[in-house]
């Protein structure tokens, strides 16, 4: 079973590598968005320092005073002091959350071309199959996560003082974890999907949504009461609150709490895609 799985791995990053196109597009879109919306949204901005021209002739002390205030609130709010530090650590989140779609759209376009049937014709265990196409998001997001970490580094991100290999590595594990329960999520819809269209329109009625309504852009205790009870079951949320806590000591009231609802969620998903599936290959 595992030699299986690793051929099919291999294949399918190899595909992946050949693909230069949807390698550069998955890595440019997360990047204009750290890039462009996050440098350009910036909180500081808006109490400008006391040497700035439009405030010449206020007193510097209470635009002293109100950057101060401003300042401790914004690291309340978002841990940190710098918006564009708390979205581009949310954004490694969300950017595992758009590969996850990747698991299925192999899966549709393999069933479209007939190596699906070439594949379940063969004496390759079913399990190896959905495992090999499950695996290899993470192995892509690894690789993409790390040029957009360091991308981030380049334009401002600022790490946690004192962070640690282990902080880096316990972040990698969350972003693994999330990335595994979609690609799970998106290899189930796959296989039981008629055509390429309805994998596509799901992914962008599932993928926004579960991006929009958690912390990746914005604190949940800042969100509309509803909302909140929203962010509160979306999976995104711990994940991206887990990263800001290793990466910039984002402070998290209940630790384990969030990493257990990710962790059982995660695995739940996984497990149940693996068997259904199985099952739909086995009646194939």
């Amino acid at each position: 079973m595992m030699s299986a799985t690793l051929v099919i791995l291999i294949r399918e990053i190899k595909k992946w590598i050949n693909r230069r196109a949807v390698l550069v597009m998955s890595l440019v879109t997360p990047i204009i968005w750290i890039a462009f919306f996050g440098k350009s949204f910036n909180l500081q901005s808006l109490i400008a320092s006391p040497s700035s021209a439009p405030l010449v002739g206020v007193n510097p002390q209470l635009v002293q005073a109100l950057r101060e205030a401003m300042e401790a609130r914004l690291k309340e709010l978002f841990g940190t002091t710098d918006y564009f530090t708390f979205m581009s650590t949310g954004m490694l989140v969300a950017f595992s959350l758009f590969q996850g779609m990747f698991a299925g759209v192999s899966i549709i376009f393999d069933k479209r071309l007939g190596y699906m049937d070439r594949l379940l014709t063969s004496p390759v265990p079913r399990i190896s199959i959905w495992l090999g196409k499950v695996l290899a998001v993470p192995v892509r997001v690894t690789v993409l996560s790390i040029i957009l970490f360091v991308t981030a580094l380049a334009l401002g991100l600022q790490l946690k003082p004192g962070i640690s290999v282990l902080d880096l590595f316990y972040s990698w594990i969350i972003i693994i974890v999330i990335s595994i329960g979609m690609a799970s999520l998106y290899a189930m819809i796959s296989f039981y999907a008629s055509n390429q269209e309805v994998v596509f329109s799901l992914s962008n009625l599932l993928n926004l949504p579960l991006m929009f309504t958690s912390s990746v852009m914005f604190p949940v205790k800042q969100m509309p009461h509803w909302l909140q009870e929203i962010a509160k079951i979306n999976p995104v949320t711990y994940a991206a609150d887990l990263v800001r806590h290793y990466l910039i000591g984002y402070s998290i009231a209940n630790y384990w709490e969030e990493v257990g609802y990710l962790v059982v969620l995660s695995s739940i998903i996984t497990v149940l895609s693996a068997w259904l599936s199985v099952r739909w290959m086995e009646k194939r």
